[in-house]
This record gives C-alpha cells, structure tokens and sequence, in this order.
C-alpha cells in the first residue's frame, strides 16, 4: 500500500474517532488497497464511519463512478455485519454468564467487549472471541475447572490442551477461559506479574457490565493486563492499528480513574518502560496528537512493522506451533534489543524451557 493510502487511513480513523474531517480525499486513491489495508489492520468499520463522516459534512462525494460507488457499498455493509457479530457475541457470553452464575461463579471480561466500550461505538470495532477469568468465593483456579465442566454440562465441548486457558464455543462465540492471564511458562518475571494480576482481580472491586452480569476487573488490572498483551503481541507476532488504537481509546477515556503512579511503578517493575513509552507515541500518532516528524527511530520502525503485518499463524497449539512460534522470535531480534529487558536468545530460551520443562506450570 502507498503512502497516499496509508495516510488517508489515519485521517479516516482521526474522523471516526475524534470527528476530524479537515482533510481531502487523494484525486489518486487506490480504493481496494484501502479498504483491504483497514481490514488487514482490524478497523474496517471504524474506517468506514470516518469516510461516512466526510460524506455527510459534505466533504465528499462520489463523481459518477459506478464500479467505485459499489466497492463503497459493500465496505459500508460491514457495519452491519459487526453489528451483527457484537449482538451475537454479547448475547452468547451473557447466556455464559448466567450459566457459570448458578453455579457461584462470577465472570470477568478480560480486554473484548470492555476495551469496545472506549470506542464511539462498541459494536465497531472488531472482536474475534471473548477472554474470561472466573471467580468463585474469592477464588480462581477451582472456579476456572468449575467452570469447563459446566460448559460439558450443557454439552458444550471444551479443549484444555494449552496450559494458559481453555476454548470452547458458545452460540458460535469462541470463548478462552483463563487459567492465566499471561503466557509465563518458563519465566519467572511474568509468573511474578500474573500473581500481580490474579491478585488484583480477587481483591477487586469488579464493576458489573451493563445489564449482562457480566463482570470488569479493577481499571489498574485491566490497563496492565492490556499492556502486557500488546508486549507480547509486538515481540511474538507484531502489532496492528487495533492493538494501537484499542490502548490510546482506554488511556483516553479513563484517564482519571486509573492510578497512573501504581501503573508506571509496575511498567517499571516489570520491565515494559521502553515498550510503553513507544506504544503511547504510536497512539498519539495515529489520533493525530503527535506529529510524525516527533516519532523517535524505535517508533518509526514499530509503525512501519505496523504496515508491513502480524506474523501470525494459523494455530500456535502443539510442537509444530511452538515451532512457528520460535520462527517468529529468531526474526524478531530487533524488537528484544530495542524494547526488552532480555536478549533474543534469552527470549528463546524461555519458549523453549518452558514448553519442555513446565509443560503444565503452576503459580
């Protein structure tokens, strides 16, 4: 994609996001590149509400170009589409919630529908499952077993072959129920993190979404959680613009109600310092708060890995995935010298360790 499209992207995004239409639309735009690129970066729909904006303030409109018009109309169609997809989804993790309710357990929304709610509008942004940590009289680990076999009960099959959570479908919703919150096997700073984390969400409060009973982890322990998870993202597999835009919405809308001094002493403790600095400049960037002239090296080279894709793979699940996995850390030197606290071969060596010698690890 040329530079034309990429920038016409953010400006869309900037539209959608903060109703900013001060902009024109290139006379030479290669429309399929656009829309494929705004897909490809998770923000179809919040693209497309930006292009809506500019055609009801009336700063654009189309010149007669039939073909054009028809590629407009099926990108705008996706807005149902996700609509669609969100109703379902909230409906399906809700039944869930009722489910695992009669049997005392409260769940908690990790990321998804509490990240979509930062958005002008939740149903718009793109959501492929629904994360979960369970909670029963002050307790985790029995409520996360307790949990699957409720699932069986209602004939609902559930896969426990990765150490971290369990999958299973409900209503066509693909839900990962957590038995970690991070991938820590075979390293001990994140073991020392995940405790943090359980620990926060047990001692709470958890704030009721809604009118789901559904449940949100304490702000703290969403905003390091959300941190961790893009870390991970950005070394493993890389990051897009939803991952981007998901962090600078939430910092957005409750940057008053986190306790940002608890949070950069933990970015700290933790070893995210360099990683986090760059991410919250990406986010300026993309809503336009930071010029890109003012991005550093590190972070023009994040956003243009940003453009180049996510090295993601079909299935991470057994020896074949953990070998894909190893593929993605050998091309990602670059990224542990720049924002680790740990070199590439260390790096490796924790994927490694962990899958041979802590197979099914405990906190």
């Amino acid at each position: 994609m040329q530079m034309n499209e990429r920038e016409f992207l953010l400006n869309l995004l900037r539209a959608s996001l903060l109703g900013d239409t001060d902009f024109a639309v290139p006379e030479t735009l290669d429309w399929d590149a656009l829309i494929e690129e705004a897909n490809r970066q998770g923000v179809s729909v919040v693209a497309s509400d930006g292009l809506q904006k500019l055609y009801d303030g009336g700063a654009y409109s189309d010149l007669g170009d039939k073909e054009l018009r028809r590629k407009k109309a099926r990108w705008f169609g996706k807005t149902m589409e996700y609509e669609h997809r969100y109703a379902g989804q909230l409906a399906a993790a809700t039944k869930m919630g009722k489910w695992l309710a009669s049997a005392g357990i409260q769940t908690v929304i990790l990321k998804g529908v509490t990240v979509s709610e930062c958005y002008p509008i939740p149903s718009h942004r793109y959501s492929a499952d629904f994360d979960c940590f369970l909670v029963k009289d002050g307790e985790h680990l029995e409520a996360y077993e307790l949990g699957n076999q409720v699932m069986e009960k209602h004939e609902i099959a559930v896969d426990r072959e990765f150490y971290k959570n369990s999958t299973f479908k409900v209503g066509g919703l693909m839900v990962e129920n957590h038995k970690f919150c991070v991938p820590f096997r075979g390293n001990e700073l994140l073991r020392c993190f995940e405790r943090l984390l359980q620990q926060m969400i047990l001692e709470g409060p958890l704030t009721v979404f809604g009118d789901t009973g559904l449940f949100e982890p304490p702000l703290l322990a969403s905003a390091l959680f959300l941190t961790e998870h893009a870390y991970s993202h950005f070394l493993h597999e890389g990051l897009n613009l939803r991952h981007i835009l998901d962090w600078a919405l939430f910092r957005r809308r409750h940057s008053t109600e986190v306790d940002w001094t608890a949070f950069d002493k933990y970015v700290d403790e933790f070893g995210f310092r360099r990683f986090y600095v760059a991410y919250e400049h990406l986010g300026e960037f993309v809503l336009g708060e930071r010029g890109e002239a003012s991005l550093t090296d590190l972070e023009r080279r994040m956003m243009d890995s940003v453009w180049a894709g996510l090295d993601l793979h079909e299935s991470v699940k057994g020896f074949v995935g953990k070998l894909r996995l190893v593929g993605n850390t050998l091309r990602a030197g670059w990224k542990y010298r720049a924002v680790s606290n740990i070199s590439m071969v260390k790096g490796l060596w924790i994927q490694v360790k962990g899958f041979l010698f802590y197979r099914r690890p405990e906190l």
